[in-house]
């Protein structure tokens, strides 16, 4: 994957994970991209206006939330004071994705419960007559549960073409890989045949994503982008490697990847 990695989002991630000594740092590296390019494709006023009709965004893979707070913080919907206070005590930027925290639609972390109830939300959406979009991004892995494959299947019959799956391909999940512990794939062609329109990209290629989130503008069926991504991408040391899936890089280990940030 030759996209550059977004410089900026991963080196707050980094010195939140490093000053909480949180987890899931490899996951949340895998998603950055996505995020930003979603956060900068719909209508960031709404959203912090709290209007109903605002475009939604999931991230059903809750364990990456750090991932999340980073794109909200650069998007200007986390304050400097808020970033600062990740999983730390009294705070409500938890470990796991929760909505008491800033523009944090749905708590999440339990998998399987972002993509079934972004569906609702569409739902009610298009019960208003609104046009608002709805964006859920999954883990690979995370479609191992089966209530995901009930909301696409209900997503697809109910042709609710405002509704957008990101599905974070980094082919490892916490003890290994997704392949060796349950093969997802044909992933495109398992949601083709739900009703679903369905393309795969580059997932840290913002340009890229952008274009599917355009293209998907108006669809009559819901759409699914498989974004093949690197766990840890960005940080040499932490990519495709599983430890960093729960490990917080402190020490050595920080300045290398403050370093590697930076260049």
């Amino acid at each position: 994957m030759n996209a550059t990695p977004n410089k900026d989002i991963r080196r707050c991630l980094v010195d939140m994970v490093q000053a909480s000594g949180a987890a899931h740092i490899g996951s949340a590296l895998s998603m950055v991209e996505i995020g930003n390019a979603i956060y900068k494709g719909i209508d960031v006023k709404k959203i912090k206006a709290g209007d109903p009709l605002r475009d939604r965004v999931f991230l059903s893979k809750g364990h990456a939330t750090a991932g999340l707070y980073a794109v909200l913080y650069h998007h200007g919907l986390i304050t400097d004071k808020e970033i600062k206070t990740y999983f730390k005590n009294g705070t409500v930027l938890a470990g796991h994705a929760s909505h008491h925290a800033p523009h944090v639609e749905h708590s999440t972390g339990a998998l399987g419960h972002g993509l079934p109830v972004a569906l609702g939300a569409a739902i009610g959406l298009r019960s208003k007559k609104s046009d608002a979009r709805v964006f859920v991004i999954t883990g690979d892995g995370e479609l191992h549960e089966g209530s995901n494959w009930e909301a696409i299947m209900l997503a697809g019959h109910l042709k609710m073409g405002s509704l957008m799956t990101f599905v974070d391909q980094n082919h490892l999940s916490q003890f290994g890989k997704v392949d060796d512990c349950c093969d997802v794939n044909p992933i495109k062609d398992k949601f083709e045949s739900f009703n679903w329109n369905a393309s795969e990209v580059n997932g840290h290629d913002e340009a890229a994503i952008m274009g599917t989130i355009a293209k998907a503008k108006g669809s009559a069926r819901p759409t699914a982008v498989v974004c093949h991504t690197i766990k840890g991408k960005g940080i040499s040391f932490m990519e495709n490697n599983n430890i960093w899936h729960y490990r917080a890089p402190q020490g050595e280990d920080y300045e290398r990847a403050k370093a590697e940030l930076a260049s």
